[in-house]
């Protein structure tokens, strides 16, 4: 019998916060950590697949390769196929690019203030790492307010310099600037 590849996947959005990851995996005990991203940037530009929008309030964010650039997320271990199956329902609009297990660099235990049990998994013990890349970029819309606030919140309960990395390492598309709240 062939064994299934052990999975990981990478957030770096709304799911960054802890209720939305237990709404979307339940208990993650021991197989969620914060990380360091090298070689993506994070961009509010992908167009909402599901949320609300209004006018041209409509980007959410999204990752692009980009070699000078990093940014902060979560990894998430050793997804079972249901737990795999409702993200990639979830995450409809992007596709899965692979990651380079070199490029995640963990956050040392000091660093961050975990508002869930957070062990650190074992990266290198996953098959397949993957984060999602937009699939329906848009430069002219502007971001949702809400989703923004949604998301800061989420980066605000890892800590002050998880947060403080969040801004700094997300960017606006060409057409409108983030939220003020991005900034502060």
């Amino acid at each position: 019998m062939a064994t299934r590849p052990r999975l990981a996947v990478i957030v770096y959005g709304s799911l960054l916060a802890p209720t939305e990851l237990d709404e979307l995996f339940g208990d993650l005990g021991g197989r969620v950590w914060p990380i360091r991203l090298r070689g993506f940037e994070r961009i509010c530009n992908q167009a909402a697949s599901w949320r609300p929008t209004d006018a041209d309030q409509r980007a959410v964010l999204n990752v692009v390769r980009n070699t000078e650039s990093w940014c902060n997320a979560l990894v998430i271990t050793g997804l079972r196929r249901v737990e795999f199956e409702t993200f990639r329902a979830r995450e409809r609009g992007y596709r899965l690019t692979e990651v380079d297990p070199d490029q995640i660099d963990p956050y040392a235990p000091d660093d961050f203030d975990a508002p869930i049990d957070a062990t650190m998994p074992p990266l290198d013990e996953q098959d397949l790492t993957l984060v999602t890349t937009g699939t329906k970029v848009d430069h002219d819309i502007a971001p949702i307010p809400s989703y923004c606030r949604q998301c800061l919140d989420g980066a605000s309960q890892w800590g002050e310099t998880f947060l403080a990395e969040f801004k700094t390492t997300t960017v606006s598309n060409s057409r409108a600037d983030l939220p003020m709240a991005f900034r502060e």
